[in-house]
Parts: C-alpha cells; sequence; structure tokens
C-alpha cells in the first residue's frame, strides 16, 4: 500500500528495472493501490490495465491523476484478454468475468502467467463467486503459484477451487495480527490437505518468487509487517458520486453489530451506514473488526 510505496521502488530500482511494460491495478482498494502512485511516478510505463469499476476513494482518484499525467491510457483488465504471448510466456486476464458484481472485491483482475511447464495465479480479492464462475468456465486452472485470494480470507479459496488449481506454493499477503482474522483456519487447513508449501506475509516479509520456465524459487526478505490488511478508511460508491461525509460503518441484515469493511463478520452481506445516522440502541461495535464509535 502506500507506505509501502518507496519500499517498492527501491526493490525495483536495485534489479537493474527502468521501465515497467505492465502495471496492473487489481481493483480500488487501498491496500491494492496505495503505492501504485509512486511507482507509476519513479518510473517510465508502457501499459496501465484496470478493471472498469470506479471508486470515489482519494487513494483511487491520486492514482487517476497521476496516471493522466503521465499522459496514459487505462487498458480494461477483463476475463480474456491477454496482455502478451511471445515464445513460451504469456499473461491473460482470466477475470473479471461480469461487469455487474456486488462486491468491488469480485472486480479483481485476476491473472494467469504461463511460462513453459510452470504457471502461477494471482487472485487480487476475488472471492468465492468469481471461483465458481472460474470452475464453470472448464478451463484449466492448475498453477504451480497461487498469490491466494483477499489475504486468506473464508469469503475466498473454497476448497473445490484450491482442489482445481493444486498450488505447489501458496503466497498469502496478509498484515500481521490483523483484525479480520486473515488468513482464515480453513483455508489454511484446505491448503495443508493439498500438501502446498505456504508462504505468509506476516510470517515472512517480503515473499520472492523466481522462475526460469522449469523451476521455481521462493525465498523471503525480511520487511516489517503491518498490523492491518486490507485497511478499512475507505468505502465504497459508484462512478463518478459525491463521497459520502463522515465515518462509515456497515452492519448485517440479522446481527446486532457494527463493523468495519472487510470484518471477517460480514461474509456476503452488508449494508453501509453512515455511523452518526447508525442506530446505537440496536447496534452495538464488534468486537473483532473495532470500528469507531460514535462521539
Amino acid at each position: 500500500n502506500q507506505r509501502d510505496g518507496q519500499g517498492i521502488i527501491q526493490y525495483i530500482q536495485d534489479q537493474n528495472v527502468t521501465a515497467l511494460d505492465y502495471v496492473i491495478a487489481t481493483h480500488p482498494h487501498a491496500d491494492h493501490i496505495g503505492g501504485m502512485a509512486e511507482v507509476i511516478q519513479a518510473f517510465k510505463v508502457k501499459n496501465v490495465y484496470m478493471p472498469k469499476k470506479a471508486h470515489t476513494s482519494a487513494t483511487f482518484e491520486h492514482l487517476l491523476d497521476t496516471i493522466g499525467e503521465k499522459d496514459l491510457t487505462i487498458q480494461t483488465a477483463k476475463a480474456g484478454k491477454v496482455l502478451f504471448e511471445q515464445d513460451s510466456l504469456k499473461a491473460e486476464f482470466l477475470a473479471p468475468v461480469s461487469d455487474s458484481y456486488s462486491n468491488l472485491n469480485n472486480y479483481s483482475a485476476v491473472l494467469k502467467l504461463t511460462y513453459n511447464e510452470t504457471c502461477f495465479l494471482f487472485m487480487g480479492d476475488a472471492e468465492q463467486e468469481v471461483e465458481k464462475e472460474l470452475l464453470e468456465s472448464g478451463q484449466d486452472l492448475s498453477a504451480d503459484v497461487l498469490k491466494v485470494g483477499h489475504h486468506g480470507s473464508d469469503t475466498s479459496s473454497g476448497k473445490g477451487f484450491l482442489e482445481a488449481v493444486r498450488p505447489s506454493f501458496a503466497v498469502i499477503s496478509v498484515g500481521a495480527e490483523n483484525s479480520y482474522g486473515h488468513p482464515d483456519a480453513v483455508t489454511l487447513a484446505t491448503l495443508q490437505e493439498l500438501q502446498a508449501d505456504i508462504w505468509r506475509t506476516d510470517e515472512k516479509g517480503t515473499v520472492i518468487v523466481t522462475c526460469d520456465g522449469e523451476h521455481i524459487t521462493v525465498q523471503n526478505m525480511e520487511t516489517p509487517a503491518q498490523p492491518n490488511a486490507p485497511p478499512a478508511e475507505e468505502t465504497e460508491s459508484e462512478g463518478d458520486l459525491e463521497r459520502p461525509e463522515g465515518e462509515t460503518v456497515y452492519i448485517t441484515n440479522t446481527g446486532t453489530k457494527y463493523h468495519r469493511d472487510g470484518c471477517r463478520f460480514l461474509k456476503k452481506s452488508k449494508t453501509a451506514v453512515l455511523l452518526e445516522k447508525l442506530d446505537t440502541e440496536k447496534y452495538t461495535p464488534c468486537s473483532v473488526c473495532n470500528p469507531p464509535e460514535r462521539k
């Protein structure tokens, strides 16, 4: 995210890279695009891909401004779009499949990268709704390396999907001691059943995967683990709507607690409510995600 932007820039520069052929924003949540504006500012960029989904957060608008300042055109990340295919190397988007998801996570750009006989699958924050679409498509989802969806949460990584992927290595990007309960114990258990070698950023720091088309090497570079993933300081909105004023929290159809966005207790059912308008006699703060209390 944004606080890691300079570290990402330094790492890329350390590889003697001065230009980026492809930059992919999986979806507009801050923990996926927070440092991207700084990266785009620091390098010559040839192509930028994003799903066709707008957001009114300051982080998203900052990214759009930076892309505009660099005179770049945003290309749409969507299922079936091939970024490149040359010799034994191919990169293709498998999702988003639809353009009408109710959950912003499901607009995630899912990327399949194939190099000779090796394959990488990057899931962004795609949840089980997208996983079902991918399974129903009938395409080969097997991958040697899986960037596990949505920080290993229980809303992603359904057993049927993981069995179809059957990764040798599973990389989970997740904040240390985060309040969302990521990664979920069931997700970890399923990956262990499949004998995947699990690499978590909260335990290992930055995870680096290298591949020569035949052999895959995974190693780590110790970095300070951040406490929250994803952050919950932003609210979802459509298109160019005005940004809502005040703090937004989330309630469920049947519960009596209110939550931060991303809390594991929200599941699929959630309704955004301004904190100042919340019925505090009916709803109390969740003790897991610790949302702000009304003053």
